[in-house]
């Protein structure tokens, strides 16, 4: 549930920006954006269910998020410029943020009991 009001309020901030211009090389794809959004927003829903002071927390992710960039193989640095770049392209931002939300309902609905199978 949170997950949905931090990508609702994401889209909000950014909705009044728009550019048109040629994505840079450093850029990563919208399919790219989307997988490594769907494992920073699960390690912070992990981080998250630790119950942790803010600070602690906050350290914690940092941890953690290093890791996702490690695992998908995205260096921060790039994850940061793509999210600045989509951040100026609000309407291919707001088409990751409906990726991911569909990519974040799918696996949710892998790992939870299924009430069709009763």
């Amino acid at each position: 549930m949170c997950i949905r009001y931090g990508i609702l309020l994401s889209l909000a901030l950014v909705f009044s920006c728009g550019g048109a211009d040629k994505k840079p090389d450093d850029i990563l794809s919208q399919d790219e954006m989307v997988k490594v959004l769907a494992e920073i927003y699960i390690a912070e829903e992990k981080v998250n269910s630790l119950a942790l002071a803010r600070d602690s927390a906050a350290q914690v992710f940092d941890l953690v998020q290093g890791k996702v960039f490690d695992a998908t193989g995205v260096p921060d640095s790039v994850f940061r410029r793509s999210i600045d770049y989509y951040t100026d392209r609000p309407r291919e931002l707001e088409k990751i943020y409906g990726m991911l939300v569909d990519s974040l309902q799918l696996r949710e609905q892998r790992i939870s009991p299924s009430s069709s199978t009763r």
